[in-house]
């Protein structure tokens, strides 16, 4: 929970409109938001999350911003004599790695916050889940193909347009005739939620008698894959390759300017990732650990789902 709500948070700061210095300084705050979808902790579990967050937060800033932006300051050059599939695919898996390698840094503190879950607590996440895979399916739930490749088509655009703008009309072509090959997997994607969390709520229901309750919530959420099926995989690596086919083609397809964005894009993040690694965590503006307005930050409208 704690390492995958950093993750989808710093996703969400990278593809934002908000400055990423103030998002990433934040992030506390939005991880609060992003659980309280099913959790409302104690006021001692906030504390012990306000602590062990801040403790993981210092630990990526240290150790992983540096990475992000060696490997982000490298990728204009390494793309500008056009983008070869397999350097491509390198660099998918390099991200991946340090994804794991941060979810693995949090498995001791979500393990804890759950062991620590009050029966009421557990009695009401059930309704929380089903809610929140509810609203990841929703998407698609109309069943309309043409609409739902449509949508993933918008998604793609906009997450071009943040970095390198707006399509040309050949690339809106383009990105129309592959599109067709998407196939929905947003219902897929819930019902493997459910299947997951199904056996999370069980071992849940024996976490004050299981002398190995965190050795078991590791085991679940390193094996996560296991709970796919045949189909959603299927589905999962198709919908990947395509991804990987558009970027490669997007990439080898950009104009002068959508070049130079794309560039000073890359460097920017590198820049501020470096800045950012390089402050004094006890010299930061952190919010505050108290309760605040309740009202939403500018860039994350929605709270973050979490697996």
């Amino acid at each position: 929970m704690l390492a995958r709500v950093l993750i989808v948070l710093l996703a969400l700061v990278v593809g934002s409109g908000c400055s990423v210095k103030f998002a990433y300084n934040n992030l506390d705050r939005f991880a609060r938001w992003g659980i309280s979808d099913y959790l409302q902790m104690t006021p001692e579990q906030r504390e012990y999350f306000d602590v062990e967050f801040a403790r993981l937060h210092e630990w990526h800033r240290r150790t992983q911003l540096p990475l992000y932006a060696d490997f982000i300051e490298s990728v204009p050059p390494t793309l500008a004599d056009g983008a070869e599939r397999a350097e491509l695919l390198a660099m998918e898996r390099t991200v991946q790695a340090w994804a794991e390698v941060t979810l693995e840094k949090g498995l001791p503190v979500t393990a804890h916050i759950l062991q620590i879950m009050t029966d009421e607590q557990v009695a009401e996440l059930p309704a929380r889940l089903a809610a929140s895979n509810k609203e990841i399916a929703k998407p698609e739930r109309h069943g309309d193909l043409a609409r739902a490749q449509q949508q993933w088509a918008d998604e793609v655009a906009d997450t071009f347009k943040r970095f390198a703008g707006r399509l040309t009309e050949e690339q809106r072509d383009y990105l129309a005739a592959v599109s067709v090959g998407y196939i929905p997997e947003r219902q897929m994607w819930a019902e493997y939620r459910e299947r997951w969390q199904a056996d999370l709520l069980a071992l849940l229901l024996r976490r004050h008698e299981d002398q190995s309750f965190a050795e078991r919530f590791y085991t679940l959420a390193r094996n996560r894959e296991r709970y796919y099926g045949e189909e959603l995989a299927g589905v999962f690596a198709h919908n990947e390759e395509l991804s990987r086919e558009i970027a490669h083609w997007l990439l080898n397809n950009l104009t002068a300017d959508q070049r130079r964005r794309f560039d000073e894009r890359m460097l920017e993040l590198a820049s501020d990732f470096r800045e950012l690694a390089g402050q004094r965590f006890d010299d930061e503006a952190l919010p505050s650990t108290q309760s605040g307005s309740g009202q939403q930050p500018c860039c994350f409208a929605e709270p973050v789902a979490d697996s």
